[in-house]
């Protein structure tokens, strides 16, 4: 995979050395905080179907996943914190630098299709549902977002508190609609 190289873009902590944008603020059109509210706002509409409660936005949450968000971008890799207290999600998306919050979040969500619904925990098949049980889970109530940018290619990261996925915890965390 070719990964295009260009100015590095981030957004919005300037109060920490990881979480200062490199070069320049993100060219997109959206600013910060309407992309985190577009990624909270569709968490919260999906949640809904499942009835979970909405997750709200947290300040230090954000800040984290920003952090993390440089950290991919600047790397041009994806992988998740090898120590993390909470959930996680990420997303990258390489060729085109404009995104909406939603596209990440229905990556995520679009794992649906692969969960059995009742089951204590999913077994082998947590690869393959793991980011849409996190997204819906009941037990988590604060949500990070962290966005960062390497020339065309995006990452996302979403953090969550408390995480989800806890093992033998499903069928009480994750409702059908």
């Amino acid at each position: 995979m070719h990964i295009n190289t260009g100015s590095f873009d981030n957004w919005p902590c300037t109060l920490h050395q990881l979480c200062k944008p490199t070069h320049r603020q993100y060219s997109n059109s959206m600013n910060f905080t309407q992309f985190q509210l577009e990624v909270l706002n569709r968490h919260n509409e999906l949640r809904a179907q499942h009835s979970a409660e909405p997750l709200q936005l947290n300040k230090n949450l954000c800040e984290f996943a920003q952090q993390w968000a440089n950290k991919l971008a600047t790397e041009n890799k994806l992988q998740h914190r090898s120590s993390n207290k909470y959930g996680e999600n990420l997303y990258a998306c390489f060729g085109r630098a404009n995104i909406e919050g939603k596209d990440a979040v229905d990556s995520w969500y679009s794992e649906v299709k692969n969960y059995t619904f009742g089951a204590a925990d999913p077994g082998s098949n947590f690869p393959n549902v793991g980011h849409f049980t996190q997204v819906v889970w009941k037990g988590s109530v604060q949500l990070g977002v962290g966005i960062a940018a390497k020339g065309t290619s995006v990452f996302v990261v979403c953090n969550y508190d408390p995480p989800g996925n806890v093992y033998g915890q499903y069928a009480q965390h994750v409702s059908s609609r």
